[in-house]
Formats: structure tokens, C-alpha cells, sequence
């Protein structure tokens, strides 16, 4: 028979990715920090380095729901929770804009370029329930692919984004 109390608190892991995905696609930013905690850090397959904290990674997703991808939203698949630990399957769609002030020195024609990619996070949580960490992966190929855009531009612009956060 299953322990009440872990498949319990399972289900709360369940409803935070729920509610976290949620923000994510009606761009809720103060929706998604509230599941964070102060110290996360959350690591892309694109990104140079991981982004730490809570304060440095709204100004990212700020400037991802307003100029970079406006339309993104995630469709979410199927969660996995045990202990501390969620991981996430979905399906991210959405149409990559390339500002005319990017686009101009990455040698790109500005305009909007769609997508859609399955994705997987994996969570950690901390003791309050709090996202502490999440690690995201998905096929960087297939999305320069998609948008037509070599892979080390497409990390030129995350690299962009992530410079958003200290200025």
C-alpha cells in the first residue's frame, strides 16, 4: 500500500508543475516566481551558464514573453514526481522574433520564425515546496532547423537575453 503522506505530497509537486506551466503560457511572471525560491537555478541547453537566482530570471522571461517569443506556450504531457524531484514532458510552440536591432548584426532578416518541440524539465524542490533548481532540455537542432537559424546564433541571442538581467 502506498505511504498517504508521499503520494500527497507528490500530488502537490504535481499541482505546483501544473500551476508553473500554467504561468509560463499566460506569461504570468509574478505567477511563475512565486513557485521559485530565492536561490534557483535554472539551466538551458542554449545558455552559457546557468541563470542563479529568483531576481535574474524574471528580466529573462520578461524579455522572452514580450519581444523574443510573444506567442510561446507549453503544452504540458505528462509529470513525474517523487520526493523532492518533478520531471516534465510538453510540447513548446511559439514564433522566435528577431528584433531588426539583433537581426542586422547576426546577418538576419527580421520577422518572427515558428516552432514547435517536445521538451523536458527536470525539477528539484526545496524543503517548502519551492523550485530550486530546474534543468531543461531539448533538440537544439531540430529547432535551428525549424527556424532556420545556425545553432551558435541561436546561442548568441539566449546569450543576449541572459546579458538582459544585469542591466
Amino acid at each position: 500500500m502506498a505511504d498517504v503522506s508521499l503520494v500527497s505530497h507528490g500530488m502537490r509537486l504535481n499541482d505546483t508543475i501544473n500551476q508553473f506551466h500554467r504561468s509560463y503560457s499566460d506569461h504570468d511572471i509574478e505567477g511563475l516566481l512565486t513557485h521559485l525560491a530565492e536561490d534557483v537555478t535554472i539551466q538551458f541547453p542554449t545558455g552559457p551558464q546557468p541563470i542563479r537566482g529568483k531576481k535574474n530570471i524574471g528580466p529573462v522571461w520578461t524579455m522572452v514573453f514580450t519581444t523574443l517569443i510573444p506567442d510561446i506556450r507549453q503544452e504540458l504531457l505528462s509529470t513525474v514526481a517523487h520526493e523532492q524531484f518533478a520531471a516534465c514532458e510538453f510540447i513548446e510552440t511559439g514564433t522566435l522574433t528577431i528584433p531588426a536591432e539583433a537581426a542586422g548584426p547576426l546577418g538576419l532578416t527580421p520577422g518572427g520564425r515558428p516552432y514547435s518541440m517536445n521538451m523536458a524539465s527536470f525539477f528539484h524542490f526545496d524543503d517548502e515546496g519551492l523550485i530550486d533548481e530546474i534543468r531543461s532540455y531539448w533538440d537544439t537542432g531540430s529547432f535551428a532547423d525549424q527556424i532556420g537559424i545556425d545553432i551558435a546564433v541561436i546561442r548568441s541571442l539566449q546569450a543576449r537575453a541572459h546579458s538582459a538581467r544585469s542591466s
